[in-house]
């Protein structure tokens, strides 16, 4: 059996043949085996108790039933089966479950003879958190791959995979988009929308703070503003591999640039990586880090040339290392860095 089609089973994206191939599959030993497998990894992400709070009103006795139903049919027309139940079928409904909430995101069906059966879970949005200093990988039905930044949310839709895949981001995130030309992949974020030309960028849009960024590692996202205004309409920009943009929402305009892209990746690859750029350019990436200003005493100092690689520890790290490597002072008052010529 072809494991993409199972996956496929659980999203309900397989043909009428694909369906009764699957069914008929779960009863040989692979099979069983399979789930029993999926059960091991999924129920025990299952039991964590934000993901059972997004779903309470999971029908997972509902599911058994119609799983249950399908093969019956299935096996009554053709003949091929005995109707004697094997153990299997008592694991299938947790399985069903975890997969259903960590793997696809949407809604259950069973489909056969071309027509779909009646929905046994009402679909709903899937909403998942980061904490302070906490990571998550999240990977999608259709296999796009997340990871979530400390203190983010990502709300996917109700509907995704159906016709397209939209989710909501509140914080940073890193998106490795599997592609799929019939289904766009759009993120949505602070009145912005990324559409995902290609695969794999960064985005990231903090509480509180007028301005989205994009940094594109792979392929080409299509970048624009969406809050309705006339002016809006021409906030709107293709950023291709090396390229970050940065969408000020109080100014409304949107600056394109290819220093550094990777720096924008700092919180998920743990390096900053400056070469050959002035402070006044390292500057601006700080200040879109960090959200802090540069003050310089004389304007030659913003002119030196740094290239430096270190561990993205904290704010306090990098302006350590810069200075002892341009053999430059700083101080810092909250957001504001001082920067002067040894004195």
């Amino acid at each position: 059996m072809n494991r993409n089609t199972v996956e496929k089973f659980f999203v309900n994206q397989t043909t009428a043949e694909e369906t009764e191939r699957v069914l008929a599959w779960f009863e040989t030993f692979e099979g069983k085996q399979y789930l029993q497998e999926r059960l091991d990894v999924d129920f025990d992400l299952m039991d964590r108790s934000e993901l059972r709070s997004l779903v309470p009103e999971l029908d997972s006795e509902g599911m058994y039933k119609s799983i249950q139903q399908d093969i019956r049919t299935r096996e009554k027309k053709r003949g091929l089966f005995s109707l004697q139940r094997t153990d299997w079928l008592g694991y299938t409904v947790k399985a069903a479950a975890a997969i259903l909430v960590i793997v696809t995101a949407s809604v259950f069906t069973i489909s056969h003879d071309r027509h779909v059966s009646e929905q046994v879970v009402e679909r709903t949005p899937i909403v998942f958190q980061t904490e302070n200093e906490q990571h998550r990988e999240v990977t999608l039905g259709d296999g796009t791959l997340i990871r979530l930044n400390s203190n983010s949310e990502m709300i996917v839709s109700e509907d995704f995979m159906q016709g397209t895949r939209e989710i909501t981001l509140t914080g940073e995130a890193y998106f490795d988009v599997a592609h799929d030309p019939e289904q766009p992949f759009i993120i949505h974020a602070n009145e912005s929308s990324v559409e995902v030309l290609g695969t794999a960028f960064n985005v990231r849009s903090q509480p509180g703070q007028d301005n989205v960024q994009v940094a594109v590692v792979e392929g080409r996202v299509a970048f624009r503003s969406t809050n309705g205004s006339p002016e809006a309409e021409q906030l709107a920009v293709t950023l291709a591999r090396g390229q970050y943009g940065y969408l000020d929402i109080t100014e409304r305009t949107i600056q394109v640039d290819d220093m550094a892209v990777e720096n924008y990746l700092a919180w998920k690859n743990g390096r900053l990586i400056f070469e050959g750029l002035s402070l006044n350019q390292v500057c601006t990436q700080l200040n879109r880090l960090y959200d802090v200003s540069c003050i310089f005493d004389d304007e030659e100092i913003g002119n030196l040339q740094l290239t430096a690689n270190f561990s993205d520890d904290s704010l306090d790290k990098a302006l350590s290392v810069i200075a002892l490597t341009l053999k430059i002072d700083y101080r810092r008052e909250g957001a504001r860095i001082y920067w002067a010529a040894y004195e």
